[in-house]
């Protein structure tokens, strides 16, 4: 998942658009992109928390 966010970095995605393209769950990776935002390796970019982008 790291490696798709830094390839398209001025790109957003929701979980459920990383998940279609790495084939995991959205659930598992709502997890990871919220703890990838702790570390600031990811940004949340919309107010709900539904998309984000590499940082």
């Amino acid at each position: 998942m790291v490696e798709h966010l830094k390839t398209h970095p001025d790109a957003e995605f929701t979980a459920t658009a990383i998940s279609r393209v790495i084939g995991r769950s959205s659930g598992a990776i709502a997890n990871a992109l919220a703890t990838l935002t702790e570390q600031g390796i990811a940004q949340q970019v919309s107010p709900g928390g539904r998309a984000s982008q590499g940082h």
